[in-house]
């Protein structure tokens, strides 16, 4: 995503809560995150047998790409509500720990319950 809006992102998704996030890089996420599934799922096909088809990977691989850049852009409203720019100094670089956590906050329980209700309802 980052990659993608950076080099050709010109149409800002919410500027006012994340200044730079694009429909390009958001674009650039599904497309990435769906051929990261798809190959992961090309590749090891007896390690994740547990997907049945190519229709749950797809699936999911949309889904929780959706899910990660919902997460980032509501840590972006969580941070913007209490005025702070990082969410800590502890790793230089990057905006702070929630940076860390926050796409994954929303796409394990959401992998999580898929799971549990669509592809291993017995287990």
């Amino acid at each position: 995503a980052y990659i993608v809006g950076s080099m050709i992102g010109r149409h800002k998704m919410i500027p006012h809560v994340s200044p730079g996030k694009t429909w390009e890089g958001f674009g650039g996420a599904l497309l990435f995150s769906q051929l990261a599934a798809c190959g992961l799922y090309a590749l090891f096909p007896e390690h994740l047998s547990f997907f049945k088809n190519w229709g749950h990977v797809i699936f999911l691989g949309f889904l929780l790409s959706i899910l990660a850049v919902i997460g980032d852009l509501a840590e972006s409203v969580f941070k913007r509500s209490i005025n702070a720019k990082d969410s800590g100094r502890m790793l230089p670089g990057i905006g702070g720990s929630l940076d860390l956590i926050d796409s994954i906050c929303f796409t394990a329980p959401a992998l999580y319950f898929y799971l549990k209700w669509v592809l291993l309802p017995s287990a």
